[in-house]
């Protein structure tokens, strides 16, 4: 179009250098010759007038040209743009997955708190746990979804069945792949570098069945790996997204895979789901108690500061050891957030606070005895008996009781002393 306009202009200008004779309008060629052209652009160029006015048009032109191109330019720029930040989300298989959906809807709405508690917490474990996941090419994202679901970053987590710890091991699991003996008042499953070296052999054992097969590998981590083995050979190893494969899992592990996976999304690209994890400085440094002192008494002193929820969660997750009520002695060492350490030094000692905060301690945590004591039923195990009891394991018990390993025989009947949780 601008090409016709130019030719056209250009016969305008020739015109002028005519003069007017009046003379019977014949039909206008619709090309002309290129000669036709440089004639009438020299003819034009006697004229002063007429070549001010060309070279004007010429300028006009091309700014108008430069201008025009700048514009598509850019809005090329920007759709190439959008294009490929809709295919960093929307172009994932796992979002065309109704039941991700479904999953994601959760995450981002009332169980969003959970995701940034989990972002927080982890900020602070990250160099125990990372290490283990990074030397097997374990996605960061996906060890940090499966943690969301099992704990939520919280290491002393426990339930129900007897799993335990910030990856939910339950004892023959852990005991399969390492995870075990006791560390202070815990056993090994809540100890973050051991609970994570455990997780990250158990993930790797599943990612040689069923590659990075990452739905595959939670039904496993879930269901059991025997039993989703067998369902797996079932099915003749087909998507596990089939609807009759599907079908057969159970139902709580169909809903951890989709749990999973969405977590998985939101934290490979949080910007992409409107969800904020804030960086966090995870430092940690080591401090002398002063004088006896509690985990929640150092959580009363350090109150919100740098930290609206509290450090509380935080100081347990450091110091996974330490039993709630557990009166740490003068002298001993405690890991804290190195940005606490001044306000240990400068607020935490002998003061109206401290002495509040040890006599809420005290209250909440009164003095009871260590131990108790359970009457042996007609098949127990060590193993059982510690599982009942929760925060304590078959070796301790074994060793308060002198049962000798490694049968640790015990008889019906009889009563066993405990460690009181």
């Amino acid at each position: 179009m601008r090409l016709i306009f130019f030719f056209v202009t250009l016969f305008v200008f020739n015109g002028c250098q005519q003069p007017p004779i009046k003379k019977q309008v014949q039909p206008v060629a619709a090309e002309q010759s290129v000669t036709t052209l440089i004639t009438a652009i020299e003819q034009c160029q006697k004229s002063p007038t007429c070549e001010e006015a060309l070279n004007a048009y010429f300028k006009q032109f091309e700014e108008t040209t430069q201008t025009e191109e700048m514009i598509a330019d850019q809005a090329e720029t920007e759709v190439n743009l959008t294009r490929i930040s809709d295919a960093a989300t929307l172009n994932q298989p796992l979002l065309a997955n109704q039941r991700i959906q479904a999953a994601l809807n959760e995450w981002l709405t009332w169980k969003r708190p959970i995701l940034i508690e989990t972002w927080n917490n982890y900020q602070f474990l990250k160099r125990y746990i990372l290490p283990p996941f990074t030397e097997k090419n374990i996605p960061e994202h996906f060890m940090l979804a499966i943690i969301a679901q099992e704990s939520g970053g919280r290491v002393h987590s426990m339930s129900s069945a007897g799993a335990s710890g910030l990856f939910q091991f339950m004892p023959a699991t852990a005991e399969r792949f390492g995870v075990v003996g006791t560390l202070g008042d815990y056993d090994a499953r809540y100890h973050p570098k051991s609970a994570a070296q455990g997780a990250a052999d158990y993930i790797q054992e599943q990612r040689q069945l069923y590659g990075d097969d990452f739905a595959k590998i939670l039904a496993a981590y879930n269901a059991g790996e025997n039993r989703f083995k067998r369902l797996n050979a079932r099915h003749n190893n087909q998507s596990l997204w089939q609807t009759e494969f599907y079908a057969d899992l159970p139902r709580e592990t169909r809903s951890y895979i989709a749990s999973v996976l969405s977590a998985m999304l939101i934290f490979n690209n949080p910007d992409d789901f409107n969800v904020t994890l804030t960086p966090i400085d995870g430092r940690t440094a080591v401090i002398e108690a002063q004088s006896d002192v509690s985990l929640s008494e150092l959580a009363v002193c350090f109150g919100q500061y740098n930290h609206e929820m509290g450090w509380y969660r935080t100081l347990r997750n450091l110091n996974p050891t330490v039993k709630a009520k557990r009166v740490i002695k003068q002298g001993s060492p405690i890991v804290v957030p190195e940005l606490l350490k001044p306000i240990y030094d400068s607020q935490c000692q002998d003061n109206a606070l401290m002495t509040l905060a040890k006599k809420i301690h005290d209250a909440d945590f009164p003095e009871r005895p260590a131990f108790t004591y359970y009457r042996i039923r007609k098949g127990d195990s060590l193993s059982t008996i510690s599982r009942r009891f929760s925060c304590t394991s078959k070796t301790e018990i074994a060793r308060l009781n002198n049962i000798k390993p490694p049968r640790y025989l015990i008889n019906a009947g009889k009563r066993l002393k405990v460690p009181q949780c």
